[in-house]
């Protein structure tokens, strides 16, 4: 029997969010039963890349395609999460090589120690496990259609011109963000991770789910 694993985070007005971005907020500004209205309709101010949330290459790469333009291919399929839990710094192509990646993998969700915390509700951390250059490199050369990391952006703080979300981003492998896999175990799962559907946008929120036989 199929299971669905959830791993989005949950998001409200006290996620973590990426530093000097204004905090999400959910109001019932119009109408609510406490102003005595027979409907409760709700509003969400928050940025398109809060809580868990995918990329899209015009995230970063001008002129690059937005989010409505992507097949949802990319978002759904067959996927791989490889256990780099061992990492202490962050991710390379060297990481890569020896994690046992299935050949002809297309989706692949790389869990660290990022996961064993709830990291979004706790102040950001700058020493986060982070994705270098080479292991985007790397998925970039092998045709990658989306990786996932846990934690806010994939990153280094200390690298102010991104140097990952530019090359997976410029070679339009997208980019899933702000997920949880501390319970989730290194195998194959379908993902289903579809954004919604807005229009001419950098990025979206989705509810991430792993499904397994």
């Amino acid at each position: 029997m199929a299971r669905y694993i959830d791993i989005s985070i949950p998001t409200d007005a006290l996620t973590t969010v990426f530093p000097g971005d204004p905090a999400p907020e959910i109001s019932w500004p119009a109408w609510s039963h406490e102003k005595g209205n027979p409907a409760n309709v709700g509003f969400f101010h928050g940025g398109l890349h809060h809580g868990t949330h995918v990329d899209a290459p015009w995230h970063f790469i001008p002129g690059g395609k937005r989010l409505h333009e992507m097949p949802l291919e990319h978002w759904v399929g067959e996927c791989q999460v490889l256990d780099l839990t061992a990492e202490e710094e962050c991710i390379t192509a060297e990481s890569l090589e020896k994690s046992g990646v299935c050949e002809g993998m297309k989706r692949l969700l790389f869990k660290t120690r990022n996961s064993r915390t709830d990291y979004w509700r706790e102040p950001w951390n700058p020493d986060f496990i982070y994705i270098h250059k080479s292991a985007a490199e790397w998925c970039a050369a092998h045709s990658l259609l989306l990786i996932g990391l846990d934690y806010l952006t994939i990153d280094s703080p200390k690298e102010p011109t991104f140097p990952a979300h530019l090359e997976l981003l410029g070679h339009e492998t997208l980019i899933l963000e702000n997920i949880n896999l501390r319970h989730v175990e290194a195998q194959t799962y379908e993902l289903v991770a579809a954004p919604i559907n807005l229009q001419g946008v950098d990025g979206a929120w989705t509810r991430a789910l792993l499904r397994s036989e």
